[in-house]
């Protein structure tokens, strides 16, 4: 079996591919307390119904479902659910075609023990090749809820597309008489304009009295930290886990990257406060701002401290940031302009990095970051050309920024061509194409030294020249 392990799950890069292109596979995971000994998981997911193989049947279609949820624990697998579904449309083609934006929601939940690191785990199959089946992953870290039962606490937060009272069926989504459905993308905007959220509020004993309120202050904080919606709701402490389902009127926002505050107050105090982040999707234009280092992770100062961007000179750390803008998008980039002194350089790598592994769910603190450099070396081991590193070459930056080729086509000299080299990738969701299926790079050995340029890529965001060969024969010719 192939397995393709996707750790940016869900949010940050899958929100790009899901707002140019949405990408077919989403999924988000949540946790509350069960009891004393064991936490409650919920991993939510959706599947583009593009992503399933229909085939004829009958007067329609049918496409079979094959996927897991998995808790890690320890490194192993804790405990797994097998999911099987048979999806039909009863459609022609062209309405089954015209419905391929259609998601496919699910979820599934699994009570735990308090063990740490626990990690939930989305795996689905998306195909066979070679007579083996193909599956993606998707991976989220997750943070168990505060068994300190003296205490006010929150469990996690489950962001959701819309609420509704349950009409009594069965549904995976029912939470406290509400269907509560949930948006494991985390984008908002267009269609989804209102943002609903459920989480749970853990009182202490000592607190528990129907006729005793709290109030639950909900924000939208952006990437500068500036608080841009807020509301306010009073909820009686009616016993040790009080649900909330709330939401914020969020139409108009600025297209850009948020985190939602939630706050718990009582006796004039927060006493308790989590975060999560989402996007909103108008214009897709973010905010130039760095983003703030991951809330999550209280020792930032300390691995800070610790880490190789404090020992870097300032020419060292100019190169740093001239790589690392192959993994940076517009806004990381303009931030990075408008550094002056080594400490800004330093602290702004530090920060970057750290924003990966939220984005890639690392595993380990910069875990993100030795992916990244484990690439430079590989780069500067194979396409040193004289004076010129590696990475600034064509296939140093493309290996860069989106790994290794799958496969690599070379072709021997001909005197009408110079040498070239053509990189292809699998299939990937996270990577948007002008035309074709697997991502291409082709690369030209211009002077015929070893150097090899890129001149054309189907991929978005990359030089697409579809008759390169015969325009560099002409250069050549001249």
């Amino acid at each position: 079996m192939n397995y393709r392990l996707i750790l940016c799950a869900p949010f940050l890069s899958l929100w790009f591919s899901s707002a140019f292109g949405q990408s077919p596979l989403e999924a988000d995971a949540e946790a509350y307390r069960y009891d004393s000994s064991h936490a409650e998981i919920e991993i939510d997911y959706g599947v583009l119904q593009r992503a399933l193989a229909f085939t004829p049947h009958g007067n329609g279609f049918t496409a079979i479902t094959s996927a897991k949820a998995e808790i890690w624990q320890n490194g192993a697998v804790a405990q797994r659910k097998e999911i099987h579904d048979t999806v039909q449309c009863p459609c022609t083609q062209a309405q089954l075609d015209s419905a391929s934006a259609n998601k496919l929601l699910g979820a599934a939940g699994f009570a735990v023990p308090y063990v740490s690191p626990t990690t939930a785990a989305f795996i689905w199959q998306r195909g066979i090749k070679d007579g083996k089946a193909v599956f993606d992953t998707i991976v989220i870290p997750l943070n168990l809820p505060s068994k300190d039962s003296t205490k006010f606490s929150f469990g996690s937060v489950e962001l959701s597309s819309s609420v509704a009272k349950s009409s009594g069926n069965p549904s995976p989504f029912e939470k406290s008489g509400y269907i509560v459905t949930p948006n494991p993308s985390g984008i908002f905007g267009e269609n989804y304009t209102k943002l609903y959220y459920y989480t749970e509020l853990y009182v202490p004993a000592n607190s528990v009295d129907p006729a005793q309120k709290a109030d639950i202050v909900t924000s939208v904080i952006d990437a500068s930290g500036k608080q841009i919606v807020s509301s306010t709701e009073k909820v009686q402490l009616t016993g040790p886990a009080v649900p909330l389902i709330l939401g914020l009127d969020i139409d108009g926002l600025p297209g850009d990257s948020y985190r939602l505050r939630i706050q718990a107050k009582y006796e004039d105090a927060i006493v308790a406060e989590i975060e999560k982040p989402f996007f909103y999707a108008s214009e897709m234009k973010l905010s130039e701002d760095a983003p703030p280092p991951p809330a999550s992770l209280s020792n930032d100062s300390i691995l800070f401290a610790e880490s190789d961007f404090m020992k870097m000179s300032e020419p060292e750390a100019d190169e740093r940031i001239d790589q690392s803008k192959y993994w940076m998008g517009e806004a990381d980039q303009n931030a990075a302009k408008k550094l002056k002194t080594l400490a800004d350089k330093q602290r702004f790598l530090f920060t970057f990095w750290r924003s990966e592994d939220e984005k890639l769910h690392s595993a380990q603190p910069l875990d993100a970051y030795r992916l990244f450099m484990g690439r430079v070396t590989e780069a500067n081991k194979e396409y040193n050309y004289q004076k010129t590193p590696g990475w600034k070459t064509g296939r140093g930056r493309v290996l860069i920024t989106y790994g290794p080729p799958k496969r690599i086509g070379t072709v021997a000299y001909d005197p009408a061509y110079k040498p070239y080299i053509v990189w292809q990738y699998d299939p990937d969701p996270n990577i948007r194409l002008k035309a074709g299926t697997f991502p291409e790079f082709d690369f030209v050995d211009r002077m015929g030294g070893g150097n090899y340029f890129l001149v054309s890529s189907n991929v978005i965001g990359e030089n697409y020249d579809v008759d390169w060969m015969t325009h560099e024969a002409l250069r050549l010719a001249h």
